[in-house]
């Protein structure tokens, strides 16, 4: 870090003056593992990645925890979208799987580009409280079959893969892109270009029948009792409540999480620096469920034009089905949930708006139940009006047409 200039990390420096205890040993652990133990590379992640926090979330938050009442208590409506999600389950070589959804992608609802990219910073954060994240990486699992063209944000995703691949401290392992619409052939030469030239060799894109795209999926350790159910999966996802419970981890928890690690034993490390490649990678892109080496795969040109996932070594591939078999033996149909029973309001409002399309959203969720107190006060914007639990109009809003439009995917 002494090598580094210091018009370089001006930001490091002032979160370092304003709270050491969140520049400690600790915290520069994650960037070493982010780099293989690269220390001069880690180094210069961790500058980044201050640096980026500070033009991300400003200098009023550039200390605050990064949690959901702390560096995130303004980007509340850009959350409650889902467009980013951490599955329940990693994938099973141990890797956080990231679950993006284009089509929760609406900006004009209200909410900035810049918000959602704090969503995703968040989202990396948690994931990597999880030591054996930070060793295996992570991976993305990005469903745009619902997405409009317009919801593709290349913006917004530039900044994203910026953010991982200079600054945010983690193992960008492999991007899996599962059930392309029609406009993907348009969006994926930009999409491609955004990415990083070592991630850009493991983007799979699966397209076809579901079944197919499990099988595909099972290859690369993403077993069907993992994965979610809008795209064959068996994991219904509530994020809701996941945020509910979150908040409530993060009232009871001290934050910034320390790793479980032993840090005085990472000493050498951090101070005089272990050779790069030192420390093995225990996960790549290519691994089995036992650990068997898969080949490469290679993307190869399906019918529609879209890169197929390609040939996984037999062992490998083997095993992991094996493995998957295993998983799932636990009870025919398992289905995994992550959420609570819904709120009955809600049910009443989806139906309301489903027998009548026609029905303004506010409407709809009166007729649920929802009442909003300050609602007919002239000078309080609609944006800051909270209903009887205090929660915003904006993100009730959002809320009744995910459900709705989770309850058209299942008519449908």
């Amino acid at each position: 870090l002494a090598k580094i200039p210091a018009t370089e990390k001006v930001a490091m420096t002032q979160a370092q003056r304003l709270k050491p205890e969140l520049v400690d040993d600790s915290h520069m652990l994650q960037f070493l593992w982010a780099e293989n133990f690269d220390v001069p590379d880690a180094a210069k992640r961790l500058a980044r990645y201050w640096n980026d926090r500070y033009k991300l979330f400003g200098p009023d938050k550039l200390t605050l925890p990064m949690t959901l009442k702390g560096a995130l208590k303004d980007d509340s409506l850009a959350l409650s979208r889902g467009y980013v999600q951490l599955l329940p389950e990693t994938d099973t070589a141990g890797r956080a799987v990231v679950y993006i959804d284009w089509s929760s992608h609406e900006p004009s609802v209200g909410y900035s580009e810049e918000s959602m990219h704090r969503v995703f910073w968040y989202m990396i954060h948690v994931a990597i409280e999880d030591l054996n994240v930070l060793q295996r990486g992570v991976v993305m699992l990005i469903y745009p079959q619902e997405a409009r063209l317009d919801q593709f944000d290349h913006s917004l995703w530039n900044s994203i893969s910026e953010s991982c691949k200079k600054s945010l401290p983690l193992r960008w392992r492999s991007t899996h892109i599962v059930h392309p619409n029609r406009f993907f052939s348009i969006i994926h030469p930009v999409f491609m270009s955004s990415l990083p030239k070592d991630v850009q060799e493991r983007v799979v894109v699966h397209s076809g029948t579901k079944m197919k795209v499990l099988a595909n999926l099972l290859r690369y350790c993403l077993p069907w009792d993992r994965i979610p159910s809008e795209i064959g999966g068996c994991v219904d996802l509530d994020f809701e409540k996941w945020l509910s419970e979150r908040m409530t981890k993060e009232d009871q928890e001290p934050f910034p999480k320390k790793l479980g690690l032993p840090i005085p034993a990472m000493g050498s490390a951090l101070k005089l620096g272990c050779p790069p490649g030192s420390v093995p990678d225990q996960a790549t892109s290519g691994v089995g469920q036992n650990g068997n080496n898969v080949r490469p795969f290679v993307l190869g040109q399906g019918n529609n034009g879209f890169a197929q996932a390609g040939t996984v070594g037999s062992n490998g591939a083997a095993n992991a089905g094996a493995g998957a078999k295993t998983s799932a033996a636990k009870g025919p149909k398992v289905i995994i949930k992550s959420g609570r029973k819904s709120d009955p309001r809600m049910d009443r409002a989806v139906q309301a708006k489903l027998d009548d399309p026609a029905l303004p959203l506010l409407e709809a969720l009166r007729k649920g139940g929802f009442i909003f107190p300050s609602l007919d006060d002239s000078t309080t914007p609609q944006y800051t009006v909270v209903d009887s639990d205090n929660v915003k109009i904006t993100q009730r809003k959002n809320q009744l047409l995910r459900r709705i439009r989770t309850a058209k995917k299942k008519v449908g």
